[in-house]
Formats: C-alpha cells, sequence, structure tokens
C-alpha cells in the first residue's frame, strides 16, 4: 500500500496542472463517498453537504455561500457522471495543451466554473426552478470547444471512428447539449452553453485582439503567491551568466524536436513556439 501512495504522491510531484485538476477531482468524489457512506451508517441526512458545496439555483443562497460557484466545479454527485467527466477533461486537457498553456488551461477552466454556475444561476431564477449543480461539464465543454475554433481542420485519431476533425467532435457535443435543453437536467445545460460561450469567446479575443480573459485569474493567483513567497537576498552573481536571446532558445527547441521529437517540449516551450510562430 506504502507503494501505491509513493507512486501516487511521484505523479503529482511530476505532473501539471491538468493531472492537479484531476487529482483534485478524483479527491473530492472520494470525500463525497465517504462522507455519503458515513451518513448512511447512522443514518444521517446528506442534505447539509449538498447545501455547502453544490451549488444552488438561489443567487440569495449564494450571497452566503459564495465558495459554492467554484467548489460545484469539483465535485460529482454520482459514479457515472465523475467518470465520464474526469475521463473527458483528461482528453480535452491534453488536447488543449497542444495548443495553449497549462496556465490557460486553469485559466479556462476556473472561468468556465464562474460563468457556467452564473448561466445555471440565471436560468432557474428567470423559470423559478430550484436545483442543485455539480460537475466540471461546463469547464470540459470550454477545453473541448477552444481547441476546435482556434485550429477547426486539425485532425485527431479516435478509436473505432478513425480521424475526425475538431470542429465536428466540437459540433457534436454543442448539439448534444441542445437537444438536451428538452430533458429533466435542462437548467444543467445552461451551464454547459456558458462554458461554451467561454471557450468560443476566449479562443477569439486571443486570436483577434490579443486580450486573455483569464489574466485577471492568474493576477490574483500571482499576487497571494508574492506575498506568501519567502524573500532572498542575492549573495552571489555569476559573471558569465547572461540570458539567451529568442535565437537561441528557439534553435535550442528546434535540436529538441530534432532529436527527441516534439512530444518531449515542456508545455513552457510549446507556448514559447507557439508565440513565435505567430510573431
Amino acid at each position: 500500500m506504502a507503494g501505491v501512495f509513493d507512486d501516487i504522491k511521484m505523479m503529482l510531484r511530476r505532473g501539471d496542472s491538468l493531472t492537479w485538476l484531476i487529482a483534485v477531482n478524483c479527491v473530492a468524489f472520494v470525500v463525497v463517498c465517504a462522507v455519503s457512506a458515513v451518513s448512511h451508517f447512522i443514518s444521517a441526512d446528506m442534505g447539509w453537504f449538498y447545501s455547502c458545496f453544490f451549488l444552488s439555483s438561489s443567487a440569495w443562497h449564494l450571497l452566503t455561500h459564495p465558495w459554492q460557484i467554484l467548489t460545484y466545479a469539483f465535485i460529482h454527485g454520482d459514479f457515472i457522471h465523475f467518470i465520464i467527466n474526469v475521463l473527458l477533461l483528461a482528453m480535452a486537457g491534453r488536447l488543449f495543451k497542444e495548443f495553449f498553456s497549462t496556465r490557460d488551461l486553469v485559466g479556462v477552466y476556473l472561468l468556465s466554473a464562474l460563468i457556467g454556475g452564473a448561466c445555471f444561476i440565471v436560468a432557474c431564477e428567470i423559470m423559478e426552478n430550484f436545483g442543485m449543480l455539480s460537475g466540471c461539464s461546463a469547464s470540459v465543454m470550454a477545453l473541448i470547444v477552444a481547441p476546435a475554433v482556434y485550429a477547426p481542420n486539425y485532425e485527431i485519431y479516435l478509436t473505432l471512428i478513425g480521424r475526425v476533425r475538431l470542429k465536428w467532435i466540437a459540433f457534436v457535443y454543442v448539439l448534444i447539449t441542445l437537444l438536451n435543453m428538452f430533458s429533466v437536467n435542462w437548467a444543467g445545460q445552461f451551464a454547459h452553453l456558458g462554458g461554451i460561450a467561454t471557450g468560443v469567446v476566449f479562443v477569439w479575443l486571443l486570436k483577434n485582439k490579443r486580450i486573455n480573459i483569464t489574466a485577471w485569474i492568474w493576477k490574483i493567483v500571482d499576487s497571494i503567491s508574492k506575498k506568501n513567497r519567502p524573500k532572498f537576498k542575492v549573495a552571489y552573481q555569476n559573471p558569465e551568466f547572461r540570458i539567451k536571446t529568442e535565437k537561441e532558445l528557439l534553435d535550442d527547441i528546434l535540436d529538441k524536436i530534432k532529436i527527441s521529437g516534439y512530444d518531449s517540449l515542456s508545455a513552457t516551450e510549446r507556448e514559447f513556439l507557439r508565440k513565435m510562430a505567430e510573431n
């Protein structure tokens, strides 16, 4: 058992933001299962847990539980919902990183959760319907749609289907969302639409206006991390040290591709290569 935990810790230590997002979703689901098991054993009601961490359709409830607008995007109420979303998050996240940075991945995940949750609340308030929302579906939809908008004709291989362009994959998910507007879970589909809109707007502004709508999230994160970061004094600096020029960095990356292939590049190197291509 110790070896399993050691493997998990090593994976998280080496993993990127996508690995951590998946890990948080998994841990949250384990917590839900544990609370549910204990509640069932002592014949207690799970309502207090849902009302605390799931997103309520009541805007007034959100005022007293503001954290719900984010916690709901990491919590799943049942196993089928959880396993489907986590698998989609893993696949969509890997595809997203082919075109964008890991910081963009986290930013889009969080922003689409905020917008998707807001759409859910507004729809329920207008239709005077009460409900609870959970799961990362809105964020997953954004991560699926964003690469399709950025590179619609980019092809990926799907088992049993073959090579498919991203625009058709995104079209299928959007169509499913629209058709489900007439289902029992119609309110949750508004959260999906919010995620879809977030992915589209994120890419359009990034490509056409060079505006990253997730930048404010990282400004908050960076400002918090700077406050908690210990200050160091530089006692010695090597006089021979110098920062490489962009051309030198580009040459190093191209040499790495020739030797080890494109998959060997880190997320930072891929982001640098993408920016150089745009310029």
